[in-house]
């Protein structure tokens, strides 16, 4: 498990649903690739103090693996399912994790770890995880969804003659549907989330997505996703997506019927859908990643 470097970096994707913490060592290779050793897995914790608790005391852990590995951590990397504060510190929002808004979270982390600690939307993450080293490698404009608890993205757009561009993630799931009037969990009206997040599905029909299997939900699903993502591709001009998340991972027929969908209503420019490369590990080697990604490359 050790790196080329001789450095691990600790990795936490803290989702909607589920918190995974591993670390992940980078090896000196081409093309690029990681290695990654889980560490823990659990339920997130709905409120904001137990799960710092939670996760300090796995970072601890992850601290003893890695001197198991003669290893030292750089840091901490959290992927975090809500929009970031524009210092990249804490969260702004986050409706399906409320009591972590406000919260200064890599600032509560580096304080109780004593290590640097760098945290990003979930989107962010998975995109920088792609695009060192999956499906988006070699992409100038491209983006990452992450279809799961909610619907989030985030776009990369390379910058002229080597710049390194920038990275953003984008309320992909509240953009609003013209005769949409379901109410969101955000607070708005006819948000896009309401028909493909899973966990307002679940809310709606009272049982697990994994038992849903009504053709029409599905098809709903893909129909407006598909909308979504032509005004994704109209507005940012990314040309390829690479998909993530559980919804999208499980259900591999979803995203060709959504490159169909895409295919009969874009006009003047195509955009490719394809499977996440790095699977679910991809907001967590993204999460390692953000110790290497210049902050202002990532808008937040």
């Amino acid at each position: 498990m050790k790196s080329a470097l001789g450095d691990l970096a600790v990795a936490v994707d803290a989702g909607g649903t589920n918190t995974r913490v591993a670390l992940v060592a980078r090896h000196a290779s081409a093309p690029p690739a990681v290695a990654v050793e889980s560490i823990a897995a659990f339920r997130t914790e709905r409120d904001y103090d137990p799960q710092i608790e939670r996760l300090v005391s796995v970072i601890a852990t992850a601290r003893t693996r890695a001197g198991d590995h003669g290893a030292l951590i750089t840091g901490v990397g959290v992927s975090v399912g809500g929009r970031m504060l524009r210092d990249g510190a804490g969260v702004a929002v986050a409706p399906n994790l409320p009591a972590y808004e406000g919260r200064p979270l890599a600032d509560d982390l580096a304080a109780r770890t004593a290590l640097r600690v760098r945290a990003a939307h979930d989107t962010v993450c998975g995109l920088l995880g792609e695009l060192r080293y999956g499906a988006l490698a070699g992409e100038e404009r491209c983006a990452y969804l992450t279809l799961s608890t909610g619907l989030g993205a985030a776009i990369h757009l390379a910058g002229p003659d080597g710049a390194p561009g920038v990275n953003v993630s984008i309320e992909m799931g509240h953009q609003l549907l013209d005769g949409a009037t379901r109410l969101c969990l955000c607070g708005q009206t006819g948000c896009l989330e309401t028909y493909v997040g899973g966990r307002q599905l679940e809310l709606r029909y009272g049982e697990p997505l994994a038992a849903l299997d009504d053709p029409l939900v599905w098809e709903t699903l893909a129909e407006k996703l598909a909308l979504g993502l032509v005004n994704l591709a109209q507005l940012t001009r990314v040309e390829r997506v690479a998909a993530g998340g559980a919804i999208a991972l499980a259900r591999p027929a979803l995203l060709v019927e959504l490159q169909a969908r895409v295919n009969a209503r874009l006009r003047n420019m195509t955009l490719r859908i394809v499977p996440a490369a790095l699977g679910e590990q991809a907001p967590l080697i993204g999460a390692a990643a953000l110790l290497e990604t210049d902050p202002g490359s990532i808008l937040n």
